[in-house]
């Protein structure tokens, strides 16, 4: 078996011919031909893994057309991928790997939001978020949803959980624009377009015409066609466009849906929309048996008939993936009702209306409980909703979570007739009990007869692929043959099923798919063997090894979710790509097989993969088991400091009030310098330092000002005990008001950029608001240097975040009389690190503002509109309602930076590594309306990184909420 295909010097060298033909028109960092991006690619959410000679990232349809070009003169094959979660192998490849970039990331909401224009690198769920004023969504709905992209969801006509039959992409689609092999670009919605195309490839046009008249004219295969597509398939080319459509150019476009980038490059797509019903009712009911759950779902089927009111998604769990998340707060009210054999169905019941929304939900539970169900408990609480919904959606990975280490996760989606669903799910789970897969969850759309099924392999063990082989063919078998459905009903055929085509369509629609694909790409440019291979264990090779590398990352089953949160993926690599190839270098490292290749992949990855992530950690929230790649990394980090780094930190950690004097003069210095010479020359000056020194000397921007330092000390007296606290001086009466406030490092050191609000320092503006609440407010003296420690973890200095961390965790604990007053800090970052290592845990501003200052105050003059950032560390404490709360009180408008996740700064980062700020924020000024003046942060380095990126000043939470509630 072929674990890991080693790329052959002929494509190694045709893939460099390739950069030469191409540099002149994409940018060099572009085009990635060194191990460690090739490997990067290698995989996607697939159990199947190629290097690519050649990973290039296109932005434009000029940029497609020359990769074609170029591939073609070279030999080689091209692959599209959107976001890597396709799960059947579809987006790998051993030759060119053509990566979407951001250029293909176009958005229009038509009028009366009925229709919506999207570019293949949009992410389903920011189309849905942005019809949702509307009460509309695209049809599609994919689980992967907030990942997955509308170029991969175009290209394997993806459906999803309440989408069914009716509202997948081939039946919503109002308009497709595509661009064949020869560079031919038919955009059916243009009648110029369609006409162009008419007289440039009128060769394809009149075989469509005859292969469509050849087709009706064969009853038989009308009739298998018909019978195939009455249930999700997306197995073969979609042979229904043969029967559905007459005109030439509608059968193009819409055999193009499904054809897994084989046919042709999707750079636009219009949907028309389908109803978003607001009220909505959701349980997750328990049956006894899967006989009495499939008799429920049935006569919930509407009899096939997919509905927009009533039962709009019934997801069948069978017991033993109930398990897997059975741990799960969500869960914990079906516990007693289980039994080792009891299935679940999660329901969605919608309606326009509350009344036809309690009229429906009462037609369900009668046919719930007529089948038996063992509790029937359905909510209108959209975060119940959302928590059971989010256990659906992260079975791929949570059930992943749960296989053996160092397996790899295969994954498969079959369909058959609803009326067969309990046969089917019985059938279908002794099917992987007798072929070793014991371990293996069934779960799935069951309004559709859609099961999803996950088992678990270690292919590196002689006999795995043989295995693997065997039950292949059996599940063959039993799905194609016996229930006549469908091997893949929503996931594409992919690597994984295209050795079965033929044996669930026959010999007659397979030779039809041949002809097409011949047809369309007779030179076999385009995703070869994908979809359509006669190799008839096409689907053993290439299968993925998962080897140990790290207990923090080793349950990732590389699907991609997390990679939408981190700012540095399609800059250098995503948590994903750090993930895989730190197994890479593990597995290298273990066999000794290629020590030239694993010394290339350690130097490579130090930059990418060390130096420019954030650690932010935003990927645990998108994982649906929480892996900390940032955790990994800063570990990777601690093993690469040496004894001069050691002591470098060390000294620094015993001079921190050395270094806040020295950061603060010099970014007054330069400051000063803009001042008198000019922004030019001061950047000028810096770029030029920066590149002597290697980038060791930090870029300081504009917006990064000189911070106000250290606020006098405070007290307050204790009346009871004074001499063992030893307070200073009292200036107020202890009561129940008392507060300590630790002014962080980053608003000590850094000022927020210039606005007309007159605005005062972070550290300022907080004194001034507590005691402007009635606060009495305690402020630790020789506050110069004092630091959590999170600077120094982030670095890869455990021992010495301890230390430092340490000083002011026994100087807090003092201050708040052992934890018996409230410690509040104004970092977001600041506050994370220390709840979760110090003993004295310091709330954030806005937690803390939000809960005991609003209430106490008075706005005399809100802003009208406030753009709000949510750091990465307020996410991670689930700031952010409580930060859009203080914003809604300042403001008469919100703004929330949708398209920025953690911005990149990463502490220093925006100093040393300015370009992972920049990248990170490319697309903030898109969210910030034309009337917007000033936005807020929770971190003081956050705020100048947008500041600058924005063109608009950010400033502290703290200070905009003390200037619009002065007296």
């Amino acid at each position: 078996m072929n674990v890991v295909t080693r790329i052959e010097s002929d494509k190694q060298q045709a893939a460099r011919r390739m950069v030469g033909r191409l540099e002149t028109l994409i940018d060099r960092k572009r085009l990635m031909i060194d191990p460690l991006y090739t490997y990067a690619y290698s995989g996607d959410a697939s159990s199947y893994r190629l290097v690519p000679a050649l990973v290039v990232i296109i932005n434009t349809e000029e940029e497609v057309q020359a990769v074609l070009q170029a591939a073609r003169a070279e030999g080689l094959s091209v692959t599209f991928r959107a976001a890597g979660t396709s799960l059947s192998g579809q987006a790998v490849t051993d030759n060119v790997l053509a990566v979407l970039g951001d250029g293909w990331r176009k958005l229009r909401i038509h009028e009366g939001a009925d229709q919506i224009t999207l570019g293949p690198a949009i992410i389903v769920a920011n189309a849905n978020k942005a019809l949702k004023p509307f009460d509309r969504k695209i049809g599609p709905d994919p689980a992967s949803q907030a990942t997955c992209k509308i170029g991969g969801v175009v290209n394997n006509n993806s459906s999803g959980m309440c989408c069914g039959v009716a509202q997948n992409t081939y039946h919503t689609m109002a308009r497709l624009r595509v661009m064949l092999t020869d560079g031919t670009v038919l955009d059916s919605g243009d009648s110029e377009s369609r006409e162009a195309f008419r007289q440039r490839r009128p060769d394809i046009l009149s075989a469509l015409h005859d292969l469509h008249h050849e087709v009706t004219a064969d009853e038989e295969l009308v009739a298998l066609i018909r019978r195939k597509y009455r249930i999700k398939n997306t197995v073969g080319y979609s042979l229904n466009a043969l029967i559905d459509y007459h005109d030439p150019i509608d059968i193009l476009i819409h055999l193009i849906v499904g054809s897994e980038g084989t046919l042709g490059f999707v750079s636009e797509v219009t949907y028309n929309t389908v109803p978003e019903h607001r009220f909505k009712s959701t349980a997750l009911v328990p049956f006894p048996d899967p006989y009495s759950c499939a008799r429920a779902i049935t006569k919930l089927s509407n009899g096939g008939v997919h509905v927009t009111t009533g039962v709009t998604a019934a997801e069948y769990i069978e017991r033993r993936a109930l398990q897997t998340v059975i741990h799960l707060p969500a869960m914990a009210p079906l516990v007693p009702f289980l039994t080792e054999d009891s299935p679940a169905v999660l329901i969605d019941v919608t309606a326009p209306d509350a009344a036809t929304l309690d009229a429906e939900v009462a037609k369900a539970v009668a046919i719930l409980a007529s089948e038996g169900a063992t509790n029937i408990d359905f909510s209108t609480d959209a975060d119940k909703s959302a928590a059971l919904w989010d256990i659906r959606k992260g079975f791929f990975t949570s059930a992943g979570a749960a296989r053996p280490k160092g397996t790899a996760m295969l994954t498969e989606d079959v369909a058959a007739p609803i009326d067969k669903l309990a046969d089917f799910v019985i059938d279908l789970r002794k099917l992987l009990d007798d072929h070793g897969y014991e371990d293996a969850v069934i779960f799935g759309h069951a309004l559709a007869g859609n099961l999803h099924f996950q088992m678990a392999d270690d292919f590196s063990k002689p006999g795995s692929d043989t295995k693997f082989d065997e039950f292949s063919h059996a599940l063959s078998e039993l799905v194609s043959v016996k229930y006549e459905g469908s091997l893949k009903a929503e996931h594409g055929t992919g690597r994984a099923i295209a050795a079965f085509v033929e044996r669930e369509w026959g010999r007659k629609a397979y030779l039809l798919m041949s002809r097409i694909k011949v047809l369309f790409d007779p030179e076999q440019l385009l995703n070869p063997g994908v979809l359509i291979n006669p190799d008839p264990l096409a689907h053993t090779k290439n299968l993925k090894t998962m080897p140990l590398a790290d207990p923090l990352v080793d349950m990732c089953i590389e699907c991609g979710f997390c990679e939408p949160a981190c700012p540095s993926a399609g800059m250098t690599l995503s948590p994903r790509q750090r993930i895989a190839v730190t197994r890479e270098r593990a597995r290298l490292a273990a066999t000794g097989e290629d020590p030239a290749r694993l010394e290339a992949l350690n130097e490579q990855f130090v930059y990418p993969g060390l130096d420019t992530c954030a650690a932010c950690n935003l990927c645990s929230l998108r994982c649906p088991v929480g892996i900390e790649t940032g955790t990994m990394i800063l570990g990777q980090r601690a093993e690469r400091r040496g004894g001069a780094a050691d002591n470098v930190a060390h000294w620094v950690a015993d001079h921190t009030g050395a270094v806040e004097n020295f950061m603060r003069l010099g970014v007054g210095a330069q400051s000063l310098a803009r001042k008198v010479v000019g922004d030019g020359f001061v950047d000028a000056a810096s770029d030029a330092a920066r590149k002597i020194s290697g980038n060791r000397i930090p870029r300081v921007s504009e917006t990064l000002l000189k911070g106000p330092g250290a606020p006098k000390a405070e007290s307050v007296d204790l009346r009871d005990n004074p001499k063992e606290t030893g307070f200073p001086v009292p200036i107020a009466k202890q009561d129940a008001n008392t507060v300590v406030y630790f002014p962080a490092c980053p608003s000590r050191m850094f000022g927020a950029p210039k606005t007309d609000l007159d605005l005062l320092p972070t550290t300022e503006a907080m004194i001034a608001l507590l005691k402007r609440a009635g606060f009495n407010v305690i402020v630790p003296d020789g506050l110069n240097g004092q630091c959590c420690g999170q600077p120094f973890l982030s670095k890869g200095f455990p021992n010495e975040a301890e230390r430092v961390g340490g000083k002011l965790d026994t100087e807090l604990t003092k201050l708040s009389n052992g934890g018996a007053y409230q410690v509040v800090t104004d970092a977001s970052t600041c506050s994370k690190h220390m709840k979760e290592h110090a003993q004295t845990k310091a709330l954030d501003s806005s937690e803390f503002l939000l809960a005991e200052v609003l209430p106490r105050l008075k706005i005399t003059r809100p802003v009208p509109v406030v753009a709000v950032h949510h750091n990465c560390s307020a996410q991670r404490l689930k700031e952010q309602s409580a930060t859009e709360a203080l914003a809604a009180a300042m403001a008469e408008r919100v703004a929330v930076l949708s398209s920025v996740t953690c911005c990149g700064y990463a502490g220093d980062k925006g100093l040393f590594i300015p370009e992972l700020n920049a990248h990170a924020t490319r697309f903030a000024k898109d969210d910030i309306p034309a009337d917007c003046r000033i936005g807020i942060s929770t971190v003081s380095t956050c705020a100048s990184g947008l500041s600058e990126r924005a063109g608009m000043p950010f400033v502290s939470v703290v200070s905009l909420l003390e200037a619009v509630s002065r007296p």
